[in-house]
């Protein structure tokens, strides 16, 4: 009984395993179609009519900062050079006992102002205005610390304009970013209610005056890994989530949203591990319950740059982190597992991500166990397994090669051999790495740590990344 239950549980997980790469596969075949569609509008889509346009949007653009004095400075700037006709940037200052309040202002000649708000979303106590003497409209909150999510829902209750950008105060933001996103809102205005960005690392690259001067690929291996993991999920993946209206997940390092909207399901969620993706699925489920015609977009050319973990202690804490959001984003939306009345959200996109991302290491670290005991034990032939392990991963590196030619197109590194190193860790990145950050999330589920809304980054800033590389 007993062999035959271990060589069920082997065959179930090798199959799984499959299961999965087949599926990122066809995402990724999905998203190619996408972004073949999405570049031709882009050639004819009129973008550089918008930069003169008086109807293009206003956006407020709201930056959260928490100890960020090494690099708010080069992010605030980065935005104020962006390309679009009308937008303002409010920094938030979430009670940072460092000095990024005092180099704001010592930076941007900030007064403090009366300035009244409507404080549509509840959020811990501000203490103080502060709004730029210069002609750039930049303005500061200064409140007492309450996480991540609450200092963007008071820049939110702050924000002017009718679409809000939220953003993290550690990126630096492509010139034409906001332009390109908003495309897709001007495009059908009465339906879009949020559009993503695309985000890669900003690590190794070379920063001048708020700008990347020279894109490369990091040194690192395990800052390398990383740039291969965001290329398969925003090149990849996402274009294809969008097709069918059906994206999980809005980054957190750059999202448009309509105001209204964000006000209306009570802004992001304080102290939660994943407040990108629960504010995602609460924007999803608001307009599904109301049957109100909506649509959530993904721009691949509305780029942001973001540092990633340089150490493994780093990326140990952030796995952690994110798999612990997603493990309550999980629970808070199971009610629309399979559910058609939330459409492609309800039928594909969310039973994937919980059957692929949430309860993957949990099957994975299960599978190391298993398989090698049914192979000793003769429950399973071992050609077998290994056939099977061999499909998974070949289809798996298909994936991430589909996701480099895509990402290709872009042509962000200008050396040869940058392509190339990319390609290596496809192959290598199964041999530790990949167990290593199984792990790390199944330690996720034992729960403990922290829910406070900042993550402990360890940042250099963005001014001395190219300086590293």
């Amino acid at each position: 009984m007993i062999h035959r239950i271990i060589a069920v549980a082997s065959v179930g997980v090798l199959g799984y395993f499959v299961l999965m790469q087949l599926y990122l596969l066809t995402l990724a075949l999905i998203s190619a179609f996408a972004l073949d569609k999405e570049r031709m509008l882009e050639r004819f889509g009129r973008i550089d009519d918008m930069l003169v346009s008086d109807v293009s949007p206003p956006v407020s653009i709201v930056l959260p900062a928490y100890n960020e004095e090494v690099g708010v400075v080069e992010s605030v700037r980065s935005v104020a050079m962006i390309s679009y006709p009308r937008f303002e940037i409010v920094v938030v200052n979430d009670g940072s006992n460092d000095g990024t309040l005092q180099k704001l202002i010592d930076t941007f000649n900030l007064v403090p102002v009366p300035l009244p708000f409507r404080a549509n979303i509840p959020t811990a106590q501000v203490g103080q205005v502060y709004h730029s003497t210069r002609p750039v409209s930049i303005t500061v909150v200064d409140k007492l610390n309450g996480g991540r999510a609450d200092a963007l829902n008071a820049g939110i209750n702050v924000a002017r304009f009718p679409y809000v950008m939220l953003t993290d105060a550690d990126v630096l933001i492509d010139g034409k970013a906001l332009v390109n996103a908003m495309r897709h809102v001007v495009e059908d205005r009465d339906r879009t209610v949020a559009v993503g960005g695309n985000i890669r690392p900003l690590n190794g690259c070379v920063v001048k005056f708020g700008h990347i001067v020279e894109a490369n690929v990091p040194e690192s291996f395990i800052e390398r890994w990383q740039l291969l993991e965001y290329v398969r999920s925003f090149v990849a993946a996402r274009p294809a989530w969008a097709s069918f209206n059906g994206l999980p997940l809005v980054s957190g390092a750059f999202g448009i949203y309509l105001r209204e909207a964000v006000v209306n399901v009570g802004g992001l969620t304080s102290g939660h591990m994943g407040e990108d993706m629960d504010l995602t699925m609460r924007i999803h489920r608001y307009y599904r319950s109301r049957g109100e015609p909506y649509r959530m977009v993904y721009a691949p050319s509305a780029l942001v740059w973001t540092e990633v973990p340089s150490t493994r202690q780093v990326l140990r804490r952030q796995r952690i982190r994110w798999h612990r959001g997603l493990m309550t984003a999980a629970h808070d939306f199971r009610s629309s597992f399979f559910n058609p009345h939330h459409g492609a959200v309800g039928m594909i996109s969310w039973p994937t991500m919980v059957l692929f991302e949430y309860l993957a290491p949990i099957i994975e670290m299960a599978g190391y166990l298993i398989v090698p005991i049914a192979i000793i034990l003769g429950a399973v032939a071992w050609e077998n397994a290994l056939l099977m392990l061999a499909l998974a991963f070949l289809a798996g590196a298909f994936t991430s090669l589909i996701a480099l030619l895509l990402d290709e197109r872009y042509g962000y590194f200008n050396r040869p051999l940058a392509a190339l190193r990319l390609v290596l860790i496809v192959f290598v990145e199964n041999f530790g790495l990949r167990q290593q950050t199984v792990w790390w999330r199944v330690r996720a589920l034992i729960g403990g740590g922290s829910t406070h809304g900042w993550g402990d980054m360890q940042r250099r800033g963005v001014a001395n990344l190219g300086k590293a590389s």
